[in-house]
């Protein structure tokens, strides 16, 4: 008797496995429901993910946003999955948006909507009821970008951004790789409302033949502005300039600015700027060369500062590429991410560039304010008030993985607030509108030694 009663709980067990791992995808989903507290700390396990080389480009990603409405955490991982967790850490609910990883959100001002994108078969542009995670509206980039499966070219909904009536200005993207290494780039920027009706596209009729990674849309000017980031430049591409200044009402062209490369590079090059400031009398920019640079609305150069000057060094060029530029209250505001050796970012450089995995503020008359360095790349900013919070990833040069984690830092003279260290690299954050709280995302990582550190995890750290 007690050999059928141990045989109906090893079932039983079995069968509750099986039906996790339908549910939740995870080959450990007890895991996946799990969270711990420490103190001022909550952490959420967000699933099992492969554990990614620690020095790869390409690495993991997650989205999160802070919705004040509900004092939540809008989530969305890899696994294609959005979740809303209440600031305890608790799940308010999940959704499961399909095959593909989400890489881009924004929510509506009303905190209603978000919307979503994905790099998927499809690449859809999700539209999410933020109260129960229902679907409101989708729209696939593969129906203007394309999808070659067979390649591995898949569409993604790179960036989104929305104006004060929350139509949504999203960049589709996808990339083909030849047999000889050469790329193929198929771009377009769609406007819709919040309904999901599409208002235009654009170019119109044609691809973009460059990689555009970033948007930005401005009401007081009118203007939604791309910029590309291509890895090279060919004779037959069209579209060569580096911003691209749009009318946001009616999808068409005004006027394109080209930034003339510096040496040793052959093209300038923005992937995570520009951003208009909220008057929309200015535009700042960071450039992969490392200039930072500030623009009227109409694109034209009022001053550009060298952040990271490119250096040649036993006959290598080393540079820290620039990303972010921001026009914000406290300044005008760039960063820096790790240093390269511009023949092949993978190979080695004989030393860390000194302006590298930096914060730079400055006045808008283009005078120094200061300079904040952290240990690893800041991969993403958030702002409350006077306030940046700063997700801390890897440093592929240093392998210092006490730098991993949440840095708080004041604007007004680049004080270090407060420090939260994570196991893996952290690749999102988001700070609360009150500033007394902050979330993030972790990733795993593969080191050079082999170990797996940290988890993929949701951090929430109380101030």
């Amino acid at each position: 008797m007690s050999r059928i009663k141990g045989c109906i709980t090893i079932g039983i067990l079995i069968i509750s496995w099986c039906l996790m791992f339908w549910i939740t995808g995870s080959r450990t989903p007890w895991q996946t429901f799990s969270s711990s507290d420490r103190g001022d700390e909550v952490s959420v396990f967000l699933g099992d993910i492969p554990s990614e080389n620690y020095d790869r480009m390409g690495f993991t990603k997650g989205l999160i946003e802070y919705i004040d409405n509900e004092n939540a955490w809008l989530v969305g991982t890899d696994r294609g999955e959005l979740f809303l967790f209440d600031n305890d850490g608790k799940q308010i609910w999940k959704r499961s948006l399909g095959i593909g990883k989400l890489v881009s959100m924004c929510v509506s001002h009303d905190e209603k909507i978000a919307f979503i994108g994905e790099q998927s078969p499809s690449g859809n542009l999700y539209a999410i009821d933020i109260a129960g995670g229902d679907i409101l509206w989708k729209f696939a980039a593969a129906n203007v970008v394309g999808a070659e499966p067979a390649k591995r070219s898949y569409p993604s909904i790179v960036h989104i951004c929305i104006d004060q009536n929350d139509n949504v200005y999203a960049n589709a993207y996808r990339f083909v790789t030849a047999k000889d290494g050469s790329r193929g780039y198929n771009g377009k920027a769609v406007a819709f409302n919040k309904n999901g009706d599409q208002l235009w596209q654009f170019p119109q009729n044609e691809n973009i033949d460059s990689w555009i990674n970033w948007c930005d849309v401005n009401d007081n000017n009118g203007k939604v502005v791309l910029s590309t980031s291509a890895y090279e430049i060919r004779p037959d591409m069209k579209y060569r300039d580096t911003m691209y200044l749009i009318n946001k009402e009616t999808g068409q062209l005004i006027n394109s600015v080209d930034v003339l490369p510096v040496a040793p590079f052959e093209n300038t090059v923005m992937r995570g700027s520009p951003n208009f400031s909220a008057n929309g009398e200015f535009l700042a920019a960071s450039c992969s060369d490392g200039r930072g640079l500030l623009f009227d609305g109409s694109g034209k150069v009022l001053w550009q500062r060298e952040l990271s000057k490119p250096t040649q060094i036993d006959d290598a060029w080393i540079n820290a590429s620039g990303r972010d530029g921001f026009a914000v209250d406290a300044g005008v505001i760039f960063t820096t991410i790790n240093t390269f050796n511009r023949e092949n970012w993978q190979l080695p450089t004989p030393v860390e560039h000194p302006s590298n995995n930096s914060m730079f503020v400055f006045n808008y008359d283009g005078t120094f304010k200061y300079k904040y360095k952290a240990l690893g790349t800041m991969e993403q900013i958030d702002f409350s008030g006077n306030i940046a919070a700063c997700a801390v990833g890897r440093n592929v040069r240093t392998h210092n993985y006490a730098a991993h984690g949440a840095v708080v830092i004041d604007l007004n003279d680049g004080a270090e607030l407060n420090f939260f260290h994570t196991a893996g690299p952290l690749q999102a954050v988001a700070i609360s509108t009150n500033g007394r709280n902050v979330a993030g995302i972790e990733a795993p990582a593969v080191t050079p030694d082999g170990k797996i550190i940290g988890a993929y995890k949701l951090h929430i750290w109380h101030r």
